[in-house]
């Protein structure tokens, strides 16, 4: 996914849920990129690292990739 893409999915307040599972729903608190050092690349053209924070109506906070989540109404 390219992160432009994913920048534009997930924004903070956002009410999401886990994709798959019948459970808590929640709200967007932080998206964060994530990049690797130069000297640390494998290669040039690795994307960066998304990571989608979610505070559950249960009071729970968690951390998922963007794939992991979907956007509700």
């Amino acid at each position: 996914m390219i992160l432009l893409d994913i920048m534009d999915k997930f924004k903070v307040g956002d009410k999401v849920r886990q994709v798959g599972i019948n459970g808590p729903e929640g709200i967007v608190s932080n998206v964060r990129v994530e990049t690797v050092r130069n000297t640390v690349r494998v290669s040039g053209t690795e994307e960066p690292g998304v990571t989608v924070t979610v505070l559950w109506d249960n009071g729970t906070l968690s951390h998922f990739v963007p794939e992991g989540l979907e956007k509700i109404s």
